[in-house]
C-alpha cells in the first residue's frame, strides 16, 4: 500500500472525512483530496499534524515505500498498529498473558492445516479437506497425472 492509501486508512479509521481533517490541518479540502488520490505529498510540518491528529506514525505511513528501498517491510493494517500500541503499554504479566494465548491460537491454526505443493504453486489447505480429498481419491481408479510431478 501506498502512501496515498494508507493515509485515507487511518482518516477512515479515525471517523474523519476528507474535509474534516482538512479543517483540523487548516489547508482545503481538496488538497486533502489531493493527498489521498496520490497527486501531491503534504511538506513535513503537515505530515507532522497528520500523524498527531490520525494518531499513526510515519511507519505505518511509508511501511511500503521503506521496503522499495531496502528497509525491511511490515505489512500491518490500521487495527493491527491499534493492538501493538496497546500491547506496548501491557506490563510483564499481561505481555505474558497475551503471548501465551496467541501462541496457543498460533499453534492451533497452523495444526489445521497442510501446506501441499500443486501445479506449480503452493497452496494452505484445511487438513480436513486434504483427508476427505485422499478418501475420495482412493475410492476412485487411478489416472496418473504427469503436470503434477
Amino acid at each position: 500500500m501506498a502512501f496515498n492509501e494508507r493515509l485515507k486508512e487511518a482518516r477512515i479509521a479515525s471517523g474523519l472525512t476528507q474535509k474534516q481533517l482538512a479543517e483540523k490541518l487548516g489547508i482545503a479540502g481538496t488538497t486533502v483530496t489531493g493527498y489521498e488520490k496520490g497527486n501531491s505529498e503534504p511538506n513535513v510540518n503537515t505530515i507532522g499534524k497528520i500523524m498527531d491528529i490520525l494518531q499513526v506514525d510515519a511507519n505505518f505511513l511509508w511501511q511500503d515505500e521503506m521496503n522499495a528501498t531496502g528497509g525491511f517491510q511490515l505489512n500491518l493494517q490500521y487495527n493491527e498498529m491499534e493492538h501493538i500500541k496497546k500491547y506496548r503499554s501491557l506490563d510483564d504479566y499481561g505481555k505474558d498473558i497475551i503471548d501465551t494465548i496467541l501462541e496457543k491460537e498460533y499453534a492451533r491454526c497452523e495444526d489445521e492445516y497442510v501446506e501441499i505443493a500443486a501445479r506449480g504453486g503452493k497452496y494452505k489447505v484445511k487438513r480436513e479437506a486434504l483427508f476427505e480429498l485422499a478418501k475420495r481419491l482412493d475410492a476412485e481408479p487411478y489416472e496418473e497425472d504427469h503436470d503434477l510431478c
